[in-house]
């Protein structure tokens, strides 16, 4: 599956604009506010939990209706949104489809960006939705779960707040109880595979750092144990349901779990040089592109990378293309880079 072009209509800055692409590596080249990462963000839109967000964040000022055209080689696919009617449109060669349909024929992701860089200095969240992200394009139903669990925290918490306002009473708590010990053993499911994918795989990227590292190791951060974790949360919430009145939030669960990556029995975060940390997260990306390509049936990738160049060195540099190899990828850059590529200036 190779994308040779993408049509951009009132989507951020672009009001009608036309990208052809080839097969092998592409540059963009422009300055900043030229919109370059606004295509990125076009290309990465089907399999981005932006899809899920207030489409209203896509449209051109002035205009009610933004369309993104994808062309490939074996088809087409159109997403659209009017905002007059708040409607999306998935289009499959001239077809309404659906949105899991549309996934379907659309390559998945593996994007590099300067914000990636800070993603084991920042907040949890960050840490969560990376992992979620692997999950979702591996697994397209876990995205319903996770709305779905997003849906009942939200719920149970309104609900703590209103008892320990004295507005509820105990008994509405059992059904948000219920829903959520459910909800958390599915999400866990998914969330244990690529824990466990990542465990067993990271002390591969020893090789990159040329013997100066003895040991490297990824390290689930949760309250929730590894095993029996329902039973466990079904215990807890029961054993401190009036600390969750009183705190009005739930104290468990996935919504709260985190990870960290030691270097030689040191987190990462504390003492690793600026040099370990790139090297470190590039080699996260490349193994969350194995693990989705290990459990999906669909082996499309399209590499996306953001001006992320100029923060890496040639030994980092080598190492990604290196890993894309053949494949189609789009490259960002203020300046001309000196790379055999297709580039387009913009």
């Amino acid at each position: 599956m190779i994308l040779e072009a993408i049509r951009l209509r009132y989507f951020r800055n672009f009001e009608d604009y036309i990208l052809h692409l080839n097969s092998g590596k592409n540059i963009i080249i422009g300055n900043n506010g030229a919109g370059k990462t606004n295509i990125l963000e076009a290309l990465a839109l089907p399999m981005s939990h932006l899809l899920e967000w207030n489409p209203l964040y896509h449209v051109q000022r002035w205009y009610n209706i933004t369309s993104l055209q994808y062309t490939f080689n074996t088809s087409q696919l159109i997403y659209s949104y009017d905002s007059q009617v708040s409607k999306k449109k998935y289009i499959l060669e001239q077809k309404w489809v659906s949105k899991q349909t549309f996934q379907n024929n659309y390559p998945h992701i593996i994007s590099f960006h300067p914000h990636m860089m800070n993603l084991l200095y920042g907040s949890p969240s960050a840490r969560r939705e990376f992992l979620d992200d692997l999950l979702i394009q591996a697994f397209p139903e876990y995205q319903k779960k996770l709305t779905q669990y997003k849906k009942i925290i939200t719920s149970r918490n309104k609900v703590l707040a209103r008892i320990s306002e004295w507005k509820s009473d105990l008994w509405e708590l059992t059904f948000w109880d219920s829903e959520y010990i459910i909800c958390c053993w599915e999400i866990y499911k998914y969330r244990d595979l690529i824990i466990d994918f990542l465990s067993n795989h990271i002390h591969y990227m020893k090789e990159y750092f040329f013997g100066k590292v003895e040991k490297i190791w990824f390290t689930l951060v949760s309250k929730t144990p590894k095993y029996n974790k329902e039973k466990y949360l079904t215990e807890y919430i029961k054993e401190n349901q009036r600390k969750e009145i009183l705190q009005r939030k739930t104290l468990r669960g996935p919504h709260l779990d985190d990870f960290e990556i030691h270097i030689d029995h040191t987190p990462l975060v504390h003492y690793a040089s600026r040099w370990e940390v790139k090297s470190i997260l590039l080699w996260l990306k490349f193994l969350g592109g194995d693990f989705i390509i290990q459990h999906s049936s669909k082996q499309d990738i399209l590499f996306l990378i953001d001006d992320i160049l100029s923060e890496l060195d040639d030994s980092h540099i080598k190492c990604i293309y290196s890993y894309i190899g053949g494949r189609q990828c789009i490259i960002t850059s203020i300046h001309d880079i000196d790379v055999e590529a297709h580039k387009i200036y913009i």
